[in-house]
């Protein structure tokens, strides 16, 4: 059943692989507890939606009736119905109006119930994320397949986000800007609000590890662009828990260069007197 979907809606199961992903890039879907953070997510408005149903028929259901007592009533839909007229009855009779309304908003509620559920499983089956050598690639959707490949040397800044659900379900969303996106708010106003609308802001949702993964694409961002000691910090890293030994890393080969600048500066001074 799954294949006969995948194959009417033409899309693969696995996502295809980016320009420079390499010889052995990582393929992984987000974690199976952001499909249970889907469903905590989409409860609430199932249920929502399941109080005002009950409500909107208990509101109909308490206006009394109307009940046919007139003779001429009586004797034309008697009439009729010996003529075998079809839905007389029905259509004179608001009760039983009333209760094939019922039967049909129960049944289309569960429907909906049934088919947003499995839905949400598709779309976490369908959720794949692909970091290469020189490239990252976001697949997502179901109806409307996405699929967002950056570059990794053009990767500006990262970001670990995590809600207090997330939290408490243990994963977080890993979130990448490129060259051109701006700033988070530009990126949101330019998007409508929406991140995913913007080709310059990547989002990897549902994730056990945000911190390892963003670590891991901060390492081969660093040798992609062979950064040396003299360069700027090419890349704002931001979120729970940054790296403490890259920063320290960091922050030895600053001291290391200031150091090399002095000497530098020295040796300069005693060639010029020396010639003098």
């Amino acid at each position: 059943m799954r294949k006969r979907l995948l194959s009417w809606l033409r899309v693969s199961e696995r996502p295809d692989l980016p320009a420079g992903a390499g010889s052995s890039p990582r393929i992984f879907r987000a974690s199976r507890r952001y499909l249970y953070y889907s469903v905590l997510m989409w409860f609430p408005k199932q249920v929502g939606t399941l109080l005002a149903l009950v409500g909107s028929l208990a509101f109909f259901g308490s206006f009394g009736l109307p009940e046919n007592t007139s003779e001429d009533v009586e004797s034309v839909v008697g009439k009729l119905v010996e003529q075998n007229v079809p839905f007389v009855n029905f259509l004179l009779d608001p009760g039983l109006i009333f209760r094939v309304f019922e039967i049909v908003a129960v049944v289309s509620f569960l429907s909906q119930m049934i088919f947003t559920a499995a839905l949400l499983k598709l779309s976490w089956d369908l959720r794949w994320y692909v970091v290469g050598e020189e490239s990252v690639r976001i697949r997502e959707g179901v109806w409307s397949l996405r699929e967002q490949t950056m570059t990794i040397a053009s990767i500006q800044n990262m970001s670990v986000r995590q809600g207090p659900i997330q939290r408490l379900i243990g994963i977080a969303d890993l979130e990448v800007h490129t060259a051109g996106g701006g700033s988070r708010s530009e990126a949101e106003a330019a998007g409508g609000g929406d991140k995913k609308s913007s080709s310059h802001v990547g989002l990897f949702r549902g994730l056990e590890d945000a911190e390892g993964l963003r670590d891991s694409i901060y390492k081969r961002l660093m040798e992609v662009r062979g950064t040396g000691l003299g360069d700027a910090d090419p890349l704002l890293v931001s979120g729970p828990s940054v790296g403490s030994a890259e920063a320290e890393r960091v922050a030895a080969a600053r001291d290391l260069l200031a150091e090399a600048r002095q000497l530098r500066l020295e040796v300069a001074g005693s060639s010029a007197s020396a010639s003098e």
